[in-house]
């Protein structure tokens, strides 16, 4: 199947059609099982949690709808599962640094995740202890879902920049993040 077919993927999925969801597991799973593999630091918890995610994909098949390219939302879905597992696991605090490290909290530190008002306000208190630039940076990125270039355009600096304010906040925001955690 050529990435100009790719386009198709998720009207063959909800027609039942396997020969796509076996072109899918054919095509990604080695990626995502190394991705998940380098973060949990177990080739057997990576394989449960890849295994697990096409079980669900197929079992899902009828409803789902991908409104980004289906790679990004394997990556996505797979950080999530991860993401369940150290919860499951009550490994939070412990692998929170392994994500920060491969910069993968983006899409679950969304605003609209945190559900409870109080938190996210208590959040938004915190993080205006961060210097002005390395919040902004971080809100736009976590908040705002702009990626690292659009923040770069937006400040008039070098994508590089971007990402060495991302990374101060991170190393400022650890406890922040932390609390933020516990909460998911």
């Amino acid at each position: 199947m050529s990435d100009l077919q790719s386009g198709n993927i998720c009207e063959q999925l909800r027609s039942g059609h396997f020969e796509t969801f076996e072109w899918l597991f054919n095509t990604y799973w080695d990626e995502l099982f190394q991705y998940a593999a380098r973060i949990l630091g177990s080739q057997e918890d990576a394989q449960d949690v890849v295994q697990d995610l096409f079980v669900n994909l197929w079992e899902r098949r009828e409803n789902l709808d991908v409104s980004t390219h289906i790679r990004n939302y394997l990556f996505s879905a797979t950080r999530k599962k991860i993401l369940c597992k150290f919860r499951d696991d009550g490994l939070k605090e412990k692998h929170l640094e392994q994500f920060i490290l491969h910069g993968e909290l983006r899409s679950e530190l969304t605003l609209s995740k945190v559900i409870n008002k109080d938190i996210r306000r208590q959040l938004q208190n915190d993080l205006q202890r961060l210097p002005e630039k390395e919040r902004q940076v971080f809100e736009w990125y976590h908040f705002d879902e702009l990626s690292i270039r659009e923040i770069a355009s937006r400040n008039g600096t070098a994508e590089q920049t971007v990402r060495n304010q991302l990374g101060n906040a991170y190393q400022k925001a650890r406890p922040i993040l932390g609390k933020l955690l516990m909460f998911l």
